[in-house]
């Protein structure tokens, strides 16, 4: 689809378990659609191998983020899996939103609290698409948290026990992209954005 013929802007937010391959659609959403750009996250964690400040996230010492907080910077925050704080800042969305199409990768914590803002925000509320990425199977996001090599065994477990909950939040999304290669996972996400875009104009 021509960027042309994509009227509005849209903040289109991909949300689901760890290693279903948010991040990649992401990216890849990026890279092939003019217009297109990542909300960088905010997060307490140490950055992993190859990560780098501002380009995957930023990431803040706990003071930091308290004092983000504190000042009303972020649009949501949420503790994930009872460790480390995640957030988006407002500047980080709501200053671009107006030129420039928006797209992040965010937990199901995120997502209700951005829905809540959107209830305040006309701009939000307007541009917002919503995609759950559900995994074809327990079993098969398993072997893909493994194959990642990101994780302890213990995190893993800790992951799957969180997909479980945040699967049973999937019919609340516009779209649900049941997980299958990563051509397939593309394809589904274009169609959606494209969808979506219809009904926006």
């Amino acid at each position: 689809m021509a960027a042309s013929a994509q009227p509005k802007t849209v903040l289109l937010i991909l949300a689901g378990p760890a290693g279903v391959g948010k991040s990649t659609l992401c990216d890849r959403l990026v890279a092939a659609v003019p217009g297109f750009e990542r909300v960088i996250t905010a997060t307490t964690r140490s950055p992993r191998v190859g990560e780098v400040s501002d380009c995957d996230y930023h990431f803040l010492s706990e003071k930091q983020f308290d004092q983000k907080l504190a000042a009303g910077e972020f649009l949501e925050w949420a503790y994930v899996h009872q460790r480390f704080r995640y957030g988006t800042l407002r500047s980080a969305v709501l200053d671009r939103l107006p030129h420039t199409s928006l797209v992040m990768n965010i937990d199901v914590q995120g997502v209700r609290s951005i829905r809540e803002a959107a209830v305040e925000s006309a701009l939000l509320r307007h541009r917002l698409i919503t995609v759950f990425v559900a995994p074809d199977s327990f079993e098969v996001l398993r072997e893909r948290l493994q194959y990642r090599g990101k994780d302890s065994d213990e995190e893993i477990a800790r992951r799957l026990q969180t997909a479980a909950l945040e699967l049973g939040e999937r019919n609340t999304y516009d779209y649900v992209i049941h997980s299958g290669t990563k051509e397939q996972d593309f394809r589904a996400l274009l169609a959606f954005w494209e969808q979506a875009g219809r009904k926006l104009s």
